[in-house]
């Protein structure tokens, strides 16, 4: 997980440029304030009009067409259909909704969450897409009064809560937008968009965020509107729920109000408080309780971090519940020192420290690859493929931690110069990371072909790309690459943990699939998207989001992959030993049995 965001009070008084007068019944009345839009830097880019109706005076509405054309350089149609707004882009629908009857039916959300700048969008890399095939789409209409959420029209446009356009849209590549009880502020956590220069979620916290205290009342709209969008969207927009810590693992069939309500009224009770110090507590224990693995938690740093877990630990009225979250994670650290401590003794190399690690044992002539994360530096790509070769080296070093594609890809080389005829890819502590990386590592291994299977919980569709990949970066996607990805002619194995998540289960069930042996322990699940978004009162957070990775039959792999060879074992203090992992002698008899 990482961190990050909220930017000064909640309830800093508007300046209100214009009133205007009541429309038609879908139009409701309302007054438009001027708000500041923090954009690249800590001034403000411009200033921008927002509606407050007078149902809800406090939550900021905004255009569906303005907000693309601002935030997304996009340019939407509208049409009416009966009561319905359909909004299009180039043709294509995106969404439709209905204000007289408040129905929202979502058509598609990851292709308009893509913000056509991006500088990865217009980068050559290693990777060529050869073909996508996407099944139907299954279209379902939500009943916004079913989470007391407002839309309204005008003869040009539709007007939404912003933070409903940034749970719908937002979080794709860190690229989103918020609004903080004062202002909008954009997010653009990996720098797509500021010229590659990678902002951190602690940017946003330290930047955005104003820690909440005892001395301010929320306002009451901002409480119930804040509480519905959340229910709005872990009901409609997240991935899989297995690892749910929550209730029975049925947020999807119940929805939170009811999960809430059923097993867990009291943090319902704190997120309706009009108390600041209620809401804290409420939001840390609704997050704590939605842990899945690693994928949907809170990102600020502060007052949200460990210390306050801690204090709310110690409070006997929520002790059980804040065990059950902070035990798991605790469990996890012990075992992830576990094996940095091995690694570290055996390899001799502090793994802690270094992401990417490359280790190669002559007398078992076995070579182990470890890669904690799965990163592409499109930017340094793109300067490779334009002519400058040195890009290559930067990434390829270890110690960067630029581009998995590159440091693999060396190490594979490495390890062929050195003899090796075995190649154990270390997957013990990947938290996972970008698609690209995995389907580029993944092509290494299968003759520079890389498939990707993905479902969408929203509109039941199922996604299956295929690549190329540039094995031998010379620019081209041929029969060369496949003549030298073959020349990687080692028995290769991949070595998980618990601990591997996400991506770094992923690639362990493509490897399974195509014939790989998985050892070690089974891995650690997670098969969604992560999306980065706001609560309605701005505060940053994480959580699964709706695209979610299967195997290459559209099979759930958020269980984790099963190892044909468990290594792992427990000493008698209940401390893990993970020597095995690293056991050279032992693997190579393994892996020389093989057939």
């Amino acid at each position: 997980m990482k961190k990050g965001l909220i930017l000064t009070t909640l309830f800093a008084s508007l300046i209100v440029l214009s009133l205007s007068s009541c429309g038609n019944s879908e139009e409701g009345k309302y007054e438009i304030k001027d708000i500041d839009i923090y954009r690249k830097n800590d001034s403000v880019d411009k200033k921008i009009g927002i509606r407050f109706y007078s149902d809800n005076p406090n939550v900021p509405y905004i255009g569906i067409k303005e907000y693309f054309k601002e935030f997304y350089n996009t340019d939407l149609t509208i049409s009416k259909e009966d009561s319905f707004y359909n909004i299009k882009k180039n043709n294509e629908t995106c969404i439709k909704i209905d204000p007289k009857n408040e129905l929202l039916e979502i058509q598609s959300l990851y292709e308009f969450g893509k913000h056509p700048d991006y500088h990865s969008n217009n980068e050559k890399t290693y990777l060529k897409l050869d073909s996508t095939k996407t099944t139907n789409k299954t279209f379902k209409a939500i009943n916004l009064n079913d989470y007391s959420i407002l839309t309204y029209s005008s003869k040009n446009d539709v007007y939404v809560p912003v933070a409903l356009l940034g749970n719908l849209y937002g979080g794709i590549n860190g690229y989103n937008v918020a609004y903080n009880g004062k202002s909008l502020y954009v997010i653009d956590a990996y720098g797509e968009l500021t010229e590659g220069v990678d902002r951190t979620d602690e940017y946003y916290a330290d930047t955005y965020y104003n820690i909440l205290t005892d001395n301010n009342k929320r306002f009451e709209d901002l409480v119930k509107y804040n509480y519905n969008q959340l229910c709005f969207t872990f009901d409609n927009l997240r991935g899989y729920t297995s690892q749910l810590l929550f209730g029975d693992h049925n947020l999807q069939t119940i929805g939170l109000n009811s999960l809430l309500e059923t097993y867990h009224p009291e943090v319902k009770k704190l997120l309706l408080s009009t108390e600041k110090s209620d809401y804290e507590k409420g939001i840390m224990l609704l997050f704590g309780g939605l842990y899945d693995g690693g994928h949907t938690g809170l990102l600020s740093k502060n007052p949200p971090n460990t210390s306050y877990y801690q204090a709310l630990r110690d409070d006997s009225k929520y002790k059980d519940l804040v065990n059950k979250f902070m035990g798991v994670e605790e469990k996890k650290l012990a075992k992830r020192q576990a094996f940095s401590d091995t690694k570290a003794i055996i390899f001799g190399v502090d793994y802690s420290s270094s992401k990417f690690g490359y280790h190669y044992d002559s007398t078992n002539k076995t070579a182990y690859i470890a890669f904690d994360t799965f990163v592409t530096d499109s930017k340094r790509w793109d300067q490779y493929y334009k002519g400058d070769k040195s890009k290559l080296q930067e990434m390829e070093n270890k110690d960067n931690m630029y581009d998995t594609f590159a440091f693999v890809r060396k190490s594979l080389y490495d390890a062929k110069a050195s003899g090796a005829k075995n190649v154990v890819l270390d997957l013990t502590t990947n938290g996972g990371g970008g698609i690209d990386a995995v389907m580029g590592v993944l092509g290494l291994i299968n003759g520079a072909k890389a498939k990707e299977t993905s479902s969408n919980t929203v509109d039941k569709t199922r996604s299956v790309k295929e690549y190329s990949i540039d094995i031998n970066l010379d620019g081209k996607f041929d029969e060369e690459d496949v003549k030298e990805a073959k020349s990687f002619n080692f028995k290769i194995i991949g070595l998980t943990s618990s601990l591997a998540f996400s991506s770094g289960n992923y690639l362990p069930s493509l490897m399974s699939a195509r014939g790989i042996k998985i050892i070690g322990e089974k891995s650690g699940g997670g098969s969604c998207c992560m999306i980065r978004e706001a609560t309605a009162d701005g505060l940053l957070y994480a959580r699964s989001g709706y695209s979610v990775l299967c195997d290459d039959y559209g099979n759930n792999v958020d269980f984790g992959v099963e190892v044909d060879y468990n290594l792992m074992k427990t000493n008698p203090d209940g401390s893990f030993n993970v020597s095995q992992f690293f056991d050279v002698k032992l693997v190579s008899e393994y892996m020389n049995n093989l057939k």
